[in-house]
């Protein structure tokens, strides 16, 4: 059975299930320390730190996915009330395409999303098996932006 538990802080099991995930840390051409993942744990700029919502996921017992996403965020850091911005997705490497992932998605928009219409998130170019994950959920590309250095496709969906 699947859970969520929200994430306060960053622990030793939070940095572990992120240093697992070498497929996409390789994509993403860094190393997730613990001081990165800290940072990484902000809202952006101008935007409530409250609205700023990490969770790990659990299926039974065994934490298998995260999912870090800003309310009220919509791409080109536009203010939107009713848009929710996933900022990072992953599910365990050694657990993808089972089904999980797809899952994992529905139940946040049937638990998470209710006030929301629309949801948006930008997945790096030279991830393609995230890239197909997202397609397969009816996720529209609405345009391509930057990341640090990498290049990112940026997909919507309405709800």
């Amino acid at each position: 059975m699947l859970r969520f538990e929200l994430v306060k802080v960053v622990d030793e099991q939070l940095c572990a299930f992120h240093q697992r995930q070498t497929d996409y840390y390789q994509i993403e051409k860094l190393t997730p320390t613990k001081e990165y993942l800290i940072n990484d744990m902000h809202a952006p700029d101008g935007f409530d730190q409250n609205d700023h919502v990490v969770y790990k996921v659990f299926d039974d017992d065994s934490l298998v996915s995260i999912i870090d996403y800003q309310k009220g965020y919509r791409y080109s850091m536009i203010h939107d009330q009713k848009c929710v911005w996933i900022g990072l997705f992953l599910v365990d490497q050694n657990k993808q395409r089972t089904g999980l992932g797809t899952k994992i998605i529905n139940k946040f928009i049937d638990e998470k999303c209710q006030q929301f219409d629309l949801i948006q998130l930008a997945c790096i170019k030279d991830n393609q098996k995230g890239l197909a994950f997202w397609h397969s959920l009816g996720f529209e590309k609405i345009g391509c932006s930057k990341y640090r250095n990498l290049d990112v496709i940026v997909l919507q969906r309405n709800l």
